[in-house]
């Protein structure tokens, strides 16, 4: 699809005076008056108050009436901690993300909770030249394949009755009635399947990851999965790793509760070839 605008090149003026701001107040290590900040990026005390004034809207500033002195809001450590915390999950499901690679020959993603839908945290991508990239950052809708059954059938009350499903592909489910009886099977049985219902040719299970050991109520975070091409992938061949993944993303939810390091994955029972070319996911 041809992109609709030409995206502007260079930085935003506006967003880079705020991001010096706040790069300025970080470095001092303490806080700074507006003559200090205007002075110091070179930009006019009317420009740099109304960054300000934006800034601490959000939190990101705060100002302190007696000295009339700008410091770090609170809403950037709250940014910082999550920012640390993705890291760490994505450092702990490391090394299950690799056994579920070697163990299938295919692409093995996290992915989060985020919005609506989700985005990929970390990825360990198949050897083979034709397979199904899973870059960091990559988000999916709302409705795509696996990944949205498990964080719809683990997710917060409402999300696993939707109104309306989009055709992907035309193995999708789209009626409403069907896919909430999925999602009930998805609950009872700890992972869900994708029959190329997101993507043409495409086949996929996901697990749901949570933080510690779940309860009756418990909201998934995110999920692993194993994703590939179908033709390497038949539904035979998801159901035997459905297994070994929903112990994976146990073993992760686990580690996530002690938080400390994860526990090693089981030894890989084998791994698959494939052929060439590439698609994403």
């Amino acid at each position: 699809m041809a992109a609709a605008f030409a995206p502007r090149s260079g930085p935003v003026p506006a967003v880079d005076r705020a991001a010096g701001i706040l790069l300025a107040l970080g470095n001092g290590g303490g806080d700074a008056s507006l003559s200090d900040l205007a002075r110091l990026l070179r930009i006019h005390k009317s420009t740099a108050h109304g960054i300000l004034t934006t800034l601490a809207r959000h939190r990101f500033v705060d100002r302190d009436p007696s000295t009339r002195r700008y410091r770090l809001g609170p809403a950037l450590a709250a940014l910082g901690r999550a920012a640390v915390g993705r890291q760490d999950l994505g450092a702990l499901a490391r090394p299950h993300l690799a056994h579920l690679r070697r163990l299938s020959g295919e692409t093995a993603a996290l992915h989060l909770r985020d919005g609506a839908g989700s985005v990929i945290l970390a990825s360990e991508e198949s050897p083979s030249q034709l397979k199904v990239a899973a870059p960091p950052g990559y988000r999916l809708p709302p409705d795509a394949g696996a990944v949205a059954k498990v964080l719809r059938a683990f997710g917060p009350a409402g999300a696993g009755r939707p109104s309306r499903l989009p055709a992907y592909t035309p193995r999708s489910v789209t009626d409403p009635a069907r896919y909430r009886r999925e999602l009930l099977r998805v609950r009872r049985a700890g992972v869900a399947f994708d029959d190329m219902e997101y993507l043409p040719g495409v086949r996929a299970v996901s697990a749901p990851v949570f933080r510690g050991t779940p309860g009756p109520d418990a909201e998934a975070i995110g999920a692993l999965s194993i994703v590939g091409v179908g033709t390497r992938l038949p539904p035979a061949a998801l159901r035997r790793l459905a297994g070994p993944l929903r112990d994976a993303a146990q073993a992760l939810s686990a580690a996530l509760a002690a938080d400390g390091p994860a526990a090693g994955p089981a030894r890989p029972a084998g791994t698959r070839s494939g052929g060439k070319g590439r698609a994403r996911a």
